[in-house]
């Protein structure tokens, strides 16, 4: 028999929740990194689609909050709590009126859900040893 467990799922009472409410009911959402890698693959589609060389990576930085970036941020995090709900369907769940406030639990999820900069690995120094040029050669 397998067992099941409920680590990663919307079962596990680890992940943190952001309430958020959306056409007057209320929504939990959560930055998992299920819920990442589908905002950073629906975010780098539209600059593929677009043929722009440009794409976001979410560890790095969280993408400009734009409208689009709002429903498709919004879309993957209430998925995690909220499987039943479609990523499209949760797209067009959101009207104008609830913009600014899925906006900031955005925000407020995302701080949940990234690492502390402080914990982050930083740029890898140099060698300055193995930088330094070499002779030019004679011709």
């Amino acid at each position: 028999m397998i067992k099941r467990t409920i680590a990663g799922t919307s079962a596990d009472a680890t992940l943190p929740k952001t309430p958020v409410t959306v056409g007057g009911r209320e929504y939990d959402l959560c930055f998992d990194i299920t819920a990442l890698l589908e905002a950073e693959h629906a975010i780098n589609d539209v600059y593929r689609r677009a043929k722009l060389p440009n794409r976001v990576n979410l560890l790095v930085a969280l993408g400009e909050l734009n409208l689009e970036n709002t429903c498709t941020l919004f879309a993957a995090g209430v998925r995690t709590f909220h499987p039943e709900i479609a990523f499209d369907e949760a797209r067009r769940m959101l009207k104008l009126a609830d913009v600014f406030a899925v906006a900031a639990a955005i925000g407020d999820a995302w701080t949940e859900a990234v690492p502390e900069a402080t914990k982050q690995p930083g740029p890898i120094e140099a060698d300055p040893d193995a930088t330094a040029q070499a002779p030019a050669s004679e011709t």
